[in-house]
Parts: C-alpha cells; structure tokens; sequence
C-alpha cells in the first residue's frame, strides 16, 4: 500500500479569500521540500550563514517545536591536493553559540550560551529528556596529545534558558570517545559504542567491554552500552542478554516506545548495514534484523542519520559508504514487533525515490523530527576531507525538508500565502496580528537574528 502525497494549491478571489485545496493521491511517495540557504543568497552574507550550514560533526535536537544546533566544525579549503595523512584544515564552531530554528517562521536565532561551557567538539552525541540537551563525548582540538583528544565529559544544557552544566556522575564512565550513538529512555541516558582510546581494562570491575584497536591510530572501536542515571547521578554498566552488536562508531540510533535500533557504522575497514534491536525493558538484543529482509537493503554505511517519524516507520539518510562514496539516498524502515518481543521481529526496507536534483550527498551531517512528521537534514559534508587528491569544495549547505505527513492546514495557507506575496500583501492587513507577524518575518529578506 502506498503513502499518500499531500498536494496544495491556491486559488485568489477579492476581497480576500485563500482557497487551500488539499489533494490525496496514492501513486507516488512522499513529499520532499527544500530550503536552500535559508533564502537563496551570497555564500559570504551573511556572515552567520557560514556558521548554521558549514558544519559537519554538530548535534542537532528538536525541543518545543525548534531545532537547537550546537557544535561541530567547519572544513576549510586545501590549496592543494592532499592524501590520508594530510592532517584536515577546519575551523571549529563557538561552543558559547547555539543556533536555533523555527520551521514556522523559518528562521534562525543565534544565542549565547551561559554556565559550563563545553569545549569545542565534533562527534559528539546528544539527546532531549525533559527541558534538558544531554551531550556526551565528542573529538576536540584542544589538546596536543592524541589519548586526550577524546572526551568522556558529560554535559547537560536546559534548553529554555541555555544554561550549561557539566555533570560528575559517580560509577565507572564510559569509554572517552566520539561518534558514539545516544538515547533517552525513561530517566535514562543511553551510550553506545564509539571510537577512541583504549582504557587499562583492570579499571573496569568486571565490566566486559570489546575494544578493537585501529591499524594506524592509537584508538578503536568499542561495543560499550552504558547510562547515565538522571536522577541518582550515577554511570551504570547494565547486562543484556541476546547477541550483542559488534563494536563500531558512526553508527545511529533512535528509540520508538521501549525499544531502541540500531543502523551500520564503520567496524574496522567495513561500514555495515546491520540492523539490532535491544528491548529496553528486558534488555535483550533481537540479533541482526538485516538477515531476515526478503526486500533491497541499504548498503552498508557510517555517518549517516536514522529517525523514526511513527511509532513503527524510520528514514535513513545519506552517509559514507564502504567504498568511500558520500550517498544521498533515503530508505524507509517498517518494523513490526510482537509482544512478548521476539528475538526476530518483522522489518520491512522501502527505498523512496528522489527527485535528482533534491539535494547533494552528504555525511556526518543531523537530522530531527519535528511534529507532526517532518524530518530536518542538517548540513554536513559532500565529501570526506581525506580522499586521496581531491580537493574539498564544500559543505552539503541546503536544509532538506522531508514531510512525511499533511502540514496543518494553517501551515499550508502561510506557505501558500508567502508564495504568492506580491498578489497579497495589500490584502495583509485584514488578517489577525499573530499572522501578520508570521508573514512578515517568512518574508523578510534577512532571516537570521
């Protein structure tokens, strides 16, 4: 059965009458938008444009209808080409800035963040519980020594007010490490895998962790499942049973009810495509789901996003793959679950086609889901800064806009409405203040405060 596409159009009569008409059709998929450089504008104005979609390695979270952006870095031009072991030229971003987003008056608001301030980061991982921004690990540049590059600091920041603190948590922490994968259950903070340095195990107390060492850096991947107890302030190694993930790193994760899963990754030389669901109640891990779809998968892939927009539908986007390709397809993952959970439940992959020119492959980039279905793709980059005798033109700078359910109606009509300004505008007036403002800011030419 296929996804409806919602369709619009308008229709103006005198003296001021917007006809919103909604279409359902069932041919194709979904609708897939895009805002592309917030309004389409100079690459250098202005000034703050660079700082929102030049950035790959930041977190991005939706909270009260917004996106926050925080982190990150920025890559910087080579004058010329370059191998593996060409160290990468980039400018990290402010860790005092954090970037906001309205999708409904599509603007940005950049703000100064106050208390703890992180250092500057990439890689690192974050999620929402309440009114805070949990931030976990990450890579910095502060530092001269290669096992003091990775960080295993614990950063929390409450978002109404933008208020860092940095967290002591009693317990054995986690591996210091960056592109880790997190979520949030319950009172729970949840951190999976990694890449860093490895620890004298003998520190461990028991805890079984897999730490396989790279061939060229001084650090590896790690298979760690550990969480932060909000309330008792506490790090806490749990048990799981059931066949435990490989270690790995740039993988993704996200949660949909009692049940986290978890897409690819890089694992030495090899970026996956595997699919794991741990039960969160029971804490037992399902296996490898991949190895039983009937349909296409995704090719395996790291750096990469996956979130669910339901209960039981996800969408991947984009990533790096085995071959050293930057991808910019996207799939659909429907999973069915029956209770008690089963080891094996049902999954279903659906690739959604594209229109060519949607947008360019990107990698390390974020995505958020913001109600009642649309999925926001971040930034991010079109190609690694490391391959060979390539030089790095750009970052992947248009925010992608799937909408995976009908806008409101109000919505459809402000868009709509904002289309067709040179015919409305004189007729502005006649409509409530709260809309008039929504108006005037959607269309003024500087969106960026």
């Amino acid at each position: 059965m296929t996804t409806p596409v919602w369709l619009c159009s308008l229709t103006v009569s005198p003296p001021f009458i917007i006809v919103i008409i909604i279409i359902i059709v069932c041919p194709g998929h979904r609708i897939i938008s895009r805002v592309k450089h917030i309004k389409t504008m100079p690459r250098a104005e202005p000034v703050e444009y660079q700082f929102i979609h030049r950035r790959a390695g930041h977190v991005m979270v939706a909270f009260d209808k917004r996106l926050f952006v925080w982190g990150g870095y920025m890559e910087l031009p080579h004058s010329e080409s370059y191998t593996l072991m060409t160290p990468s030229k980039c400018l990290y971003h402010s860790a005092i800035d954090v970037f906001m987003y309205d999708p409904l008056l599509d603007t940005w608001t950049r703000r100064m963040s106050n208390g703890h301030i992180p250092l500057q980061l990439s890689g690192s991982c974050a999620a929402v519980h309440k009114q805070h921004m949990y931030l976990f690990g990450g890579w910095t540049s502060s530092t001269s020594d290669e096992y003091e590059n990775s960080s295993n600091s614990l950063w929390r920041l409450h978002l109404p007010t933008l208020t860092w603190e940095l967290l002591f948590p009693e317990g054995i922490p986690p591996f210091p490490c960056d592109k880790a994968a997190c979520w949030v259950f319950k009172n729970r903070f949840y951190v999976f895998g990694g890449f860093g340095p490895s620890r004298e195990l003998h520190t461990m107390s028991g805890i079984k962790v897999n730490f396989v060492r790279d061939s060229v850096f001084p650090s590896g991947w790690i298979d760690q499942l550990v969480y932060y107890d909000i309330e008792n302030n506490k790090w806490v190694w749990p048990e799981t049973r059931g066949p435990k993930p490989s270690p790995r790193a740039a993988h993704t994760a996200d949660i949909t009810g009692d049940k986290v899963y978890i897409f690819g990754g890089r694992f030495k030389e090899t970026r996956m495509n595997d699919l794991h669901c741990l039960d969160l109640t029971s804490l037992r891990w399902s296996g490898n789901l991949t190895e039983s779809a009937i349909q296409e998968t995704p090719e395996g892939r790291s750096w990469h996003t996956f979130n669910f927009i339901s209960e039981n539908k996800a969408v991947i986007y984009g990533g790096f793959n085995t071959t050293q390709q930057v991808l910019n397809d996207c799939w659909l993952l429907k999973v069915e679950v029956e209770e008690p959970f089963q080891a094996l439940c049902s999954i279903e992959w659906q690739e959604i086609p594209l229109a060519y020119d949607h947008g360019e492959p990107r990698c390390w980039h974020t995505a958020a889901v913001v109600p009642p279905g649309e999925l926001y793709i971040l930034s991010g980059l079109t190609q690694p800064y490391y391959v060979t005798m390539v030089i790095l033109i750009d970052h992947a700078e248009d925010l992608l806009v799937l909408r995976f359910s009908p806008p409101s109606l109000q919505r459809l009509a402000i868009e709509a409405v904002c289309k067709h300004e040179v015919k409305l505008r004189e007729q502005w007036h006649l409509l409530p203040h709260t809309l008039q403002h929504i108006l005037e800011v959607r269309t003024c030419s500087d969106r960026i405060s």
